[in-house]
């Protein structure tokens, strides 16, 4: 077996429709760890502590914290490798939107990757803060090995928060968007 971005996405499927608490595989050099537990206390200073449950939940406190890093604004992956810096709208995104307007519904990564807010290069965002999202409705994308990941809104409503910068690493069950469905 070798770890390619299909390998990948069959163990991470796997591991969702299981009961299993955590997974480890290794090949080769290459190593998946998958847990749905919180890290360990001091495992926690050191990484963003994920949620126990990958479902979206209802979020009424400050974002959790993140890994941090430079904000890539309206970048894609590839754009990522090629710009360094950005221009992103830190009043838009990130934990200190989060912390003002997060109310509502959070939406968690559904695996460990690079979280991207467009399609692609030059593309406009997926959702804006503030902006109307349906339902079913793709709010970003997370990309694990080249592989993109569309994480959808589980409710229709306003988006109240973009707790994660674009182009920044997020951990599996990482809060990263707010929708609001009374908003």
């Amino acid at each position: 077996m070798e770890m390619t971005p299909e390998t990948i996405r069959a163990l991470l499927d796997a591991f969702e429709r299981s009961d299993w608490r955590e997974m480890v595989v290794e090949v080769g050099e290459d190593r998946l760890h998958v847990s749905r537990d919180p890290l360990p206390a001091e495992a926690a200073a050191l990484a963003p502590q994920a949620p126990s449950s990958p479902t979206a939940a209802r979020f009424d406190g400050a974002p959790a914290a993140s890994a941090g890093g430079d904000a890539v604004g309206g970048t894609t992956p590839e754009e990522a490798s090629a710009t360094a810096g950005g221009g992103g709208s830190p009043a838009a995104t990130g934990p200190a939107a989060g912390a003002a307007l997060a109310t509502g519904t959070r939406i968690e990564s559904p695996s460990v990757g690079l979280f991207w807010r467009a399609p692609s290069p030059g593309a406009p965002p997926f959702v804006e803060l503030g902006g109307r999202v349906a339902a079913g409705e793709t709010v970003a994308i997370v990309e694990v090995m080249k592989l993109m990941n569309h994480v959808a809104s589980p409710v229709d409503g306003v988006v109240t928060a973009i707790l994660v910068e674009n182009g920044e690493a997020v951990e599996f069950g990482q809060p990263i968007v707010v929708v609001d469905p009374e908003g």
